[in-house]
């Protein structure tokens, strides 16, 4: 009897750790439309932002569902100490293939990267990092935003924000870690119109219900929508339960 219960509780073990490893690797794009009377364009924007890539080759098939991006942001943990410089490349080509403007905020594991320097290599495929710093993001039609990257994490020297200093119509902010936004003082957050961020996984493995940090998906903070991306990847063990594998696209529209 104590064979049977044995052998029973380890194909069940199996068979639960297969399903993680499946739930993992099965990405899903998610869709999501944002009515904002700052945005002052007629024509939508759509951008396509990914967190938390880590050690994942970037499936064509998903990529494919995403049919046009006007801004690709990549939210934090583009690699980890696993990531090797060849699927470092061919994850930025897969971005890059929309022909948009790619920009990348640093998150807490980018600075493991083994053999070359990240911010470089980003450079060399023209995709701009932002590291305390934001940037005035040009569009098709004449169409312009303001994007900030807050990085606790120093991938680059601490540049001064500069358009903090006046409203600029619709402005974003990428942070990797919600927390940081959180301990915003509130003056700061009240500029931004979006707010996107990653690095929790949702906690990756939740069991009934409970893991270590809450479910991602979207909040109202101060009024304003903020994402919280279970992200694409995972860390340590490649298994999920209870939580996507996921990659977003935002549509922005006027409310008007």
């Amino acid at each position: 009897m104590w064979l049977g219960v044995v052998v029973i509780t380890l194909i069940l073990g199996l068979v639960m750790f297969i399903y993680m490893v499946h739930k993992a690797q099965s990405d899903q794009v998610n869709r999501k439309t944002i009515k904002a009377a700052e945005y002052p364009y007629e024509q939508p924007m759509n951008i396509f932002f990914i967190s938390d890539i880590h050690n994942r080759a970037l499936r064509p098939r998903t990529m494919n569902e995403v049919k046009d991006a006007d801004l690709v942001i990549i939210g934090g943990d583009l690699v980890d100490k696993r990531t090797s410089i060849s699927r470092l490349k061919e994850n930025l080509k897969v971005l890059k293939e929309w022909g948009a403007p790619v920009y990348f905020i640093p998150g807490n594991n980018d600075r493991e990267l083994i053999g070359e320097d990240l911010v470089k290599i980003l450079e060399g495929n023209e995709i701009v990092t932002l590291s305390n710093t934001d940037d005035i993001v040009s569009l098709s039609n004449n169409r312009k935003v303001a994007l900030t990257g807050i990085d606790p994490y120093f991938m680059k020297p601490r540049r001064e924000m500069y358009h903090l200093k006046e409203r600029y119509p619709f402005q974003i902010l990428c942070v990797h870690d919600p927390y940081v936004f959180y301990n915003m003082n509130e003056k700061d957050r009240e500029m931004y119109d979006l707010i996107l961020t990653g690095h929790t996984h949702g906690g990756q493995i939740r069991i009934f219900g409970l893991g270590p940090f809450t479910s991602g998906g979207w909040f109202q903070k101060d009024g304003k929508p903020l994402l919280v991306s279970e992200g694409y990847g995972t860390t340590l063990l490649p298994l999920r339960l209870g939580t996507k594998a996921e990659c977003h696209i935002i549509t922005v529209v006027n409310e008007d």
